[in-house]
């Protein structure tokens, strides 16, 4: 009998979604962190002609 990830009596099947997991989470973390950073400079990039007027 082979061992699978769905055998409740093998544990390396749980270990292994951990750092699944881990990488997807941190993937999402960087495309959030990217999308953030354009949207604040294109913000930036809208308001830059209001800074010499004092309106920002």
């Amino acid at each position: 009998m082979s061992s699978s990830p769905l055998n409740p009596k093998d544990s390396s099947g749980g270990s292994m979604l951990i750092p699944v997991f881990g990488a997807v989470a941190l993937i999402i973390a960087a495309a959030m962190y990217i999308v953030f950073k354009f949207t604040q400079q294109t913000a930036a990039q809208k308001w830059a002609d209001y800074d010499e007027c004092g309106w920002s």
